[in-house]
């Protein structure tokens, strides 16, 4: 999932490509000052890093926001995933290639 994160960071406005993956350091690292525990997030129980997340989740002001963002590019990656999109019946080229062929027929039953 990190790799398709990455993937997308090029797009990103350039306080965005440096913000995030700081930001991402600030989640791993952080719990010593947002959640009194002496330790990184991945080294977390699942409950302890369910509760932190949470918490991340319900945040306000800049720390919300950078949540929002990660969670935001982590959905992108997520639903652009072949597998993803083929178990949701989800085929971008197929539709694609369909309107494109519509058209044409609009546009040629027009010109005639």
């Amino acid at each position: 999932m990190l790799r398709d994160v990455a993937r997308f960071l090029p797009y990103l406005p350039g306080p965005l490509r440096i913000g995030l993956p700081l930001g991402l350091y600030l989640v791993e690292y952080g719990p010593p000052l947002f959640a009194r525990r002496w330790s990184r997030f991945s080294q977390m129980t699942p409950e302890e890093g369910r509760r932190y997340l949470a918490a991340w989740g319900h945040a306000t002001g800049p720390r919300g926001a950078l949540f929002l963002g990660l969670r935001t590019l982590v959905f992108l990656a997520f639903y652009q995933h072949p597998d993803v999109l083929a178990s949701l019946d989800v085929d971008w080229a197929g539709r694609a290639a369909t309107l494109v062929g519509r058209r044409a027929e609009l546009l040629h039953g027009h010109a005639g």
